[in-house]
């Protein structure tokens, strides 16, 4: 019994509760002598932590779901710690589909969702969390909308972001409040011409709009291919209209054909839909510099 006691806590990041001690042959008598002698601590009621080493996050995140049976998921903040894409602020958030009878947990905050939906669970270290479409969707009825972009920014980073998969969320989950806020973010990101062509186009009528000289487009330049190209100016202008930021990856590649160009001393701009719908005057003044006589 103690092996297998020992083998459940290990893999229960060092919690157990009450009712799988029983299962294993535990009476009682027996689980009240271990917590008189200290061999259980207890973190939630029927949860009860095995030794005296303090619990790691891993820890108290598995006692809280233990403590919100049956079907429980880390979510908001604590989903987005689990998976490596913000930090804690020390309460731990946990959803229970359904209406659950309502429970108060030192330092757990239990949501009730309606449902959870199969497509918005996942598992990450043994741990069922929310995915991280549905951890955006939560998080953007408790966070600010920065926070929440920069949760976003991290997933994208470490290549988790679908935004195909925050839309299909969205719909799964009609009425949220957390629709107008996501809604934002992907339209702040989100090319509206849904292509290269598009942006391409609207860049050319804003150079005219601002009487900027007209580049050379789609031209090689020092071994690379560039969107647009001003000799003169030693400028060259790359368009992204990709759905979110690039990949790490891509991004990597970008600064490689960047510092390749500055070699050459020549300028880069990067110009995103974002800016050239939202800082359109700062933009022609950027390019409008290359111009200028020294």
């Amino acid at each position: 019994m103690e092996r297998r006691l020992a083998a459940l806590a290990r893999r229960q990041f060092g919690v157990v509760a009450r009712d799988q001690l029983i299962g294993m042959g535990f009476t009682r008598s027996s689980i009240a002598h271990r917590l008189r002698c200290d061999r259980l601590r207890p973190v939630h009621p029927a949860v009860y932590a095995v030794g005296s080493q303090p619990l790691i996050a891993r820890g108290r995140w598995f006692a809280a779901l233990l403590a919100c049976r049956p079907s429980p998921a880390l979510s908001h903040l604590s989903s987005a710690a689990a998976q490596e894409l913000a930090r804690e602020r020390g309460t731990v958030h946990v959803s229970v589909p359904g209406r659950p009878p309502a429970r108060s947990l030192s330092g757990v905050v239990v949501h009730r969702p309606r449902r959870l939906h199969p497509d918005d669970l996942t598992t990450v270290g043994g741990l069922p969390v929310t995915t991280v479409p549905r951890t955006l969707l939560d998080l953007a009825e408790t966070e600010p909308y920065e926070r929440v972009r920069s949760i976003a920014e991290e997933a994208e980073r470490r290549e988790l972001l679908d935004l195909r998969a925050i839309r299909d969320c969205m719909d799964r989950n009609p009425g949220r409040r957390g629709h107008a806020p996501l809604a934002r973010l992907l339209d702040e990101y989100l090319s509206a011409a849904g292509s290269h062509e598009g942006i391409e186009m609207e860049f050319i009528r804003f150079l005219a709009d601002y009487g900027l000289p007209e580049p050379q487009r789609n031209v090689l330049v020092s071994g690379l291919v560039v969107d647009f190209w001003w000799p003169d100016a030693h400028l060259v202008a790359e368009l992204d209209s990709r759905a979110f930021h690039a990949h790490w990856s891509q991004a990597e590649r970008d600064r490689e054909r960047d510092a390749r160009l500055l070699r050459e001393d020549i300028h880069t701009l990067r110009v995103t839909a974002r800016r050239l719908r939202r800082d359109r005057p700062g933009l022609a003044a950027d390019i409008a510099s290359r111009f200028r006589p020294l």
